[in-house]
């Protein structure tokens, strides 16, 4: 504590206690931090002075806390962008992008509790692309679903009492996908695909796990003998955790990586000794390779969600391996081909021609009830 002298000015320091609103004089034993107050002048007289007068307000509890000050969202949003929960995001460079280039340019000079919902529409209203262009409505959404977060944790930190974003509907885009590989479009794909992309389109296609589930698989979530991955809330995308059986396949794939495993490493799927951070530029070239259009890595997921209910799994079953928290995802997820209601439909016929009483026998007995 006491003046220190710098080139610019004298700085004066003293323990202070913060209870948000106000600040008063502390001390180490009771938990004081040190803050600092640059007085402004190089004259050592001048910053006694100051000194004095600081010490004074202290002790009288009339210094106000910097957390007092009303809270820019840029401010806000830089904090925000710091957090541990964002920062280990899959999404987090995406997240950074919306937030620097497009929120804070529009929100950033204003108050964070002044935030109104007129502004969120007007932000809609006004979001456009560096070359002028609309954008499609998914974007705009996924920019109102970032700041609703944003704003979410500020109400969580007790920052905000109303989040302005949840007052705002985002319309739906319609972008729900249907595209599933049929079984000769799967194995044209896994065989084109290059050695270390093989294994987690396996993954993918058999347990339908998340693209990030799947690069961020450790070995000790893996249960070889059990046959289980078992993934943590922290893992998931619903911050749920959940186990997961392997199929066969997916198995005796793993169980191969596990025997060329680098020890340096801990991740299962790795490539040239060094984990897979992404794996676009492959499966662009997989899908080329294989005469396979209008795919994405995430319709895998829409392929396993299929297949298992092909297969006979219940609903509530299925959903645990996909990791689905309610039926109306489950739902979007589960495709149903022209195949399936054909399918259906011999199922049908084949009930029907088990039963006791078909249409013929019932006239027979209309006709021996007359006699």
């Amino acid at each position: 504590m006491g003046l220190t002298k710098r080139k610019d000015s004298y700085y004066v320091e003293f323990r202070v206690l913060d209870n948000g609103k106000t600040l008063s004089l502390g001390s180490e034993a009771i938990g004081g931090k040190l803050k600092r107050w640059k007085v402004g002048s190089s004259n050592k007289t001048v910053a006694k002075q100051q000194e004095a007068i600081i010490k004074t307000d202290l002790m009288k509890g009339i210094v106000k806390s910097d957390h007092d000050k009303p809270l820019t969202f840029a401010e806000w949003a830089e904090t925000y962008l710091e957090l541990e929960e964002i920062q280990r995001l899959r999404s987090r460079k995406d997240r950074v992008n919306v937030v620097r280039l497009q929120l804070i340019p529009f929100f950033g000079k204003k108050h964070l509790a002044a935030i109104t919902p007129e502004d969120v529409e007007a932000y809609r209203g006004q979001r456009r692309k560096y070359n002028g262009e609309l954008p499609q409505l998914q974007t705009v959404n996924n920019d109102h679903i970032i700041l609703k977060h944003c704003l979410n944790v500020a109400r969580r930190k007790r920052l905000l009492t109303m989040n302005p974003a949840t007052l705002v509907p985002i319309p739906s885009a319609n972008n729900e996908r249907d595209r599933i590989l049929t079984a000769e479009e799967w194995q044209r794909l896994y065989e084109a695909a290059s050695p270390h992309l093989k294994p987690i389109l396996l993954t993918a296609y058999h347990l339908g796990q998340r693209l990030g589930e799947i690069l961020n698989l450790t070995w000790d979530r893996v249960d070889l003998h059990r046959g289980i991955i078992t993934l943590r809330a922290v893992d998931t995308k619903t911050n749920k955790p959940r186990q997961v059986p392997m199929t066969p396949q997916v198995k005796s794939t793993l169980i191969e990586l596990s025997k060329v495993r680098d020890i340096a490493h801990k991740h299962v799927f790795v490539y040239q000794r060094n984990p897979v951070m992404e794996v676009k530029t492959a499966f662009r070239t997989a899908c080329r390779k294989a005469g396979i259009e209008n795919l994405r890595f995430h319709d895998l997921r829409h392929c396993a969600a299929t297949n298992l209910r092909r297969a006979g799994v219940d609903t509530t079953t299925a959903m645990q391996i996909i990791g689905h928290k309610s039926p109306l995802m489950w739902k979007r997820y589960n495709s149903v081909a022209e195949s399936d209601l054909l399918v259906a439909a011999n199922t049908l016929n084949t009930y029907l021609s088990n039963t006791l009483i078909t249409p013929a026998d019932s006239r027979e007995c209309v006709e021996v009830v007359s006699v």
